[in-house]
């Protein structure tokens, strides 16, 4: 049986002022980091459970690389709430019916971990924090300072939705990019292309050769959001599903997504009215 993988960065079309090339880059990356997993050239970067079919693993380790890169919405490229602070939500779902997810982390490197950990350690689907980010803590995984996780961009992005009473996917905020792309008293560096082209929730969806399919999600929500504001990611079924004929994972506005709970009618479609994808 063949076997393939599919990720996203978000929703939305970048800003011209954006160096493309360096999403790309780092799209492929990732997709690269999937790939060999999926492909059985590498074990995954991080310690899986035992029993975690491949598929899940190729998608927890193509999260796990964008969570890392700050050019994106999720770990380390998170956007600020309201209050100023982080709040991180990650679900992770097979066809075999395992799915953990978690919300409101703020801590934790690499939310999609929690979630793995959810699924596989504790008997529960959807566990919010602080209960999440203290179970994945004893679980082992790593966490990192607020510095971390903050960057003058994110920072700028706050700002100007504050300013404008805004809660915006941050790539739509057009008026982000002149003031985030140079930090005040600095110049134009490594950084310079986050602003408005920053992306949303990140996403991946893999089948393995034994045709077990997965997906993960991970996401920092919206700039300005109110704190303790719950979109799609975390939701079975709104932010991603996967059945037995295929594996959705979703990016955008995260109320419109629980609203129609899309990904879960989608793959009911498929399932039940023999539709394709």
């Amino acid at each position: 049986m063949s076997w393939g993988l599919a990720l996203h960065g978000g929703a939305g079309d970048l800003s011209r002022s954006v160096n493309r090339g360096h999403y790309c880059a780092a799209l492929n990356e990732c997709l690269d980091r999937g790939v060999a997993v999926l492909s059985g050239r590498a074990a995954p970067s991080f310690s899986p459970y035992n029993h975690l079919n491949v598929a899940t693993q190729a998608v927890l380790e193509t999260v796990v690389a964008l969570e890392n890169c700050e050019l994106f919405n999720a770990g380390r490229g998170s956007v600020l709430n309201a209050a100023g602070d982080f709040e991180m939500d990650a679900q992770v779902m097979d066809n075999r019916g395992h799915s953990g997810a978690c919300t409101g982390l703020t801590r934790i490197r690499n939310p999609v971990l929690a979630a793995e950990r959810i699924m596989t350690k504790s008997k529960h689907a959807l566990v919010t924090s602080p209960s999440a980010e203290r179970f994945a803590i004893g679980e082992g995984l790593a966490t990192e300072p607020f510095e971390y996780f903050s960057t003058e961009e994110r920072l700028a992005q706050l700002q100007t939705a504050r300013r404008s009473g805004t809660v915006a996917l941050d790539h739509n905020t057009e008026s982000v990019s002149a003031e985030s792309t140079t930090p005040p008293g600095g110049s134009r560096g490594d950084r310079a292309d986050l602003g408005d082209g920053a992306m949303g929730t990140v996403g991946a969806v893999a089948k393995d050769a034994a045709g077990n399919i997965a997906f993960a999600l991970s996401t920092g929500g919206m700039t300005n959001k109110m704190a303790g504001r719950v979109g799609d990611t975390p939701i079975v079924g709104a932010g991603g599903f996967a059945c037995d004929r295929g594996g959705l994972c979703a990016t955008g506005k995260g109320e419109a997504f629980l609203l129609h709970n899309t990904c879960g009618h989608i793959c009911a479609a498929m399932e039940y009215g023999g539709l394709s994808l």
